[in-house]
Parts: C-alpha cells; sequence; structure tokens
C-alpha cells in the first residue's frame, strides 16, 4: 500500500459570499445524511466567521485608499 501526502482542503476558504454558502447548505440538505448536513453546517458557520474578518479587515480605515491620487 502506497502512502500518498494530501494537501489540507477548507472549503469554507471557498465560500466567499452569501449565496455560496446557501447553495451549499441546500445541497447538504438534499442529502438528507443528518451528520452531513451538520458538518455542512459548521463549515458555513466558518465561513461566515471568515467573511466577517476578512470583510472587517478590508473596510479598516487604518489602510490608505490605494486608487486615490494622494497615495
Amino acid at each position: 500500500m502506497s502512502s500518498e501526502l494530501l494537501t489540507p482542503y477548507d472549503p469554507a476558504k471557498y465560500l466567499t459570499d452569501d449565496e455560496d454558502i446557501e447553495v451549499f447548505l441546500a445541497d447538504a440538505e438534499g442529502t438528507g445524511d443528518a451528520g452531513y448536513i451538520a458538518r455542512a453546517r459548521e463549515v458555513a458557520e466558518r465561513a461566515k466567521a471568515m467573511n466577517q474578518t476578512r470583510n472587517e479587515a478590508c473596510s479598516d480605515s487604518d489602510y490608505a485608499d490605494l486608487d486615490s491620487p494622494e497615495a
């Protein structure tokens, strides 16, 4: 038996907006598998937290507006 080195995959990183999250959860619900649905909900919550953190960091007033002529 060979061993393969796998790269960690976090689906939450790719759920970048509410619509993506809704589709992800709807697909999970469609399986009818309670364990899978519960895990999908955890992923969705992590994605929401990551998105909120990203949005807060991007809107931080400490960053200069690089598109402005003064930058």
